[in-house]
Order: C-alpha cells, then structure tokens, then sequence
C-alpha cells in the first residue's frame, strides 16, 4: 500500500476555481473520501448513496436532515448515514465544510 498524506485546506482553492460543491480527492476499488462545501443560500443536491457514508463536519452550522429527522451541525460532529436512507444539509448562515467517506 502507498500511504498518501493532503492537507485538506489545500483542495479548497480547486473547489473555488471549478465552483463545485464537491471535491473527491481520493479513491481505492473500495474507498472514496472527498469535501462537500455548502454556502449559505446553496441547496443540497445530494441523491441517497447505494453504500453506507459517513460525515466528518469541519466547519459551518445548519442541520443536516436524515430519513425525517434533523441534526444540528456543529465542529467535529461524525455522522453516520446508511445506504439508500435520504438526507440532506440545510439552513446553514456559515459555509458548511464536511469531508465524507464511502465504501464502493
């Protein structure tokens, strides 16, 4: 195995150029990890996933909305969402930044 070490705050500049919401910056056959980035005022678009997925929040507040019920965010929050269950960040007045992880 090669280890692999980014600093995330380095991606962020990438996400700015692509004005994207989500960044993937790494990938195995069964390993995916990347940021999501939520302005205020910006909608998430997220589908449910087909693999479990798990959220690391690094900044920001909202909720975060899973199957019917919400949770406030808040620095260093882990959460965990199962495949196929709908979910969604919302009503957040900071950039919301989360780094997620899914299994392929």
């Amino acid at each position: 195995m090669n280890e692999k070490l980014i600093d995330i705050r380095n991606l962020i500049p990438k996400m700015d150029l692509d004005n994207s919401g989500f960044l993937n910056f790494f990938e195995l056959e069964h390993l995916q990890a990347g940021i999501l980035r939520l302005r205020p005022g910006e909608q998430d678009t997220q589908e449910p996933h087909s693999s479990d997925e798990v959220y690391l929040v690094l900044e920001g507040d909202g909720f975060i909305e899973i199957g019917k019920k919400s949770y406030s965010l808040k620095k260093d929050l882990f959460i965990f969402v199962p495949a196929e269950v709908e979910h969604k960040f919302y009503g957040n007045t900071k950039e919301i930044l989360v780094l997620y992880f899914f299994s392929n």
